[in-house]
C-alpha cells in the first residue's frame, strides 16, 4: 500500500523595515569606534556591494580625477574585447 505524501511546500516570508538615515546616524552615535570599526568589517565582508562605496570612501575619493580616468580606462578596455564580427 503507497502513502501519499500531499504536504505543501512551506515558505515564510520575512520583509525587514530598513531604519531611515536619521535613525541609523542616531544610533551610531552611541557606538565607540571599535563597534564601528567591527560594523564596517561586518558589512564589508558579505557582499562586494558593500566593499565598493568603502574602498572609494577610504583610498579613492582624495583624488577624484584619476579615479575618473581609471573607470574610462578599464571601459575602454572593456569595450576593446567586445567581439564585433557575431551578433551572439
Amino acid at each position: 500500500m503507497a502513502v501519499s505524501n500531499n504536504r505543501q511546500p512551506f515558505f515564510i516570508i520575512f520583509y525587514m523595515n530598513t531604519a531611515t538615515v536619521k535613525q541609523l546616524k542616531e544610533t551610531l552615535e552611541y557606538h565607540s569606534k571599535e563597534d564601528l570599526l567591527q560594523l564596517c568589517l561586518e558589512l564589508a565582508k558579505f557582499k562586494t556591494e558593500n566593499k565598493e562605496p568603502l574602498t572609494y570612501s577610504l583610498f579613492e575619493a582624495d583624488n577624484e580625477p584619476a579615479f575618473i580616468a581609471s573607470v574610462k580606462a578599464e571601459i575602454d578596455q572593456l569595450f576593446s574585447e567586445i567581439n564585433t564580427k557575431s551578433y551572439y
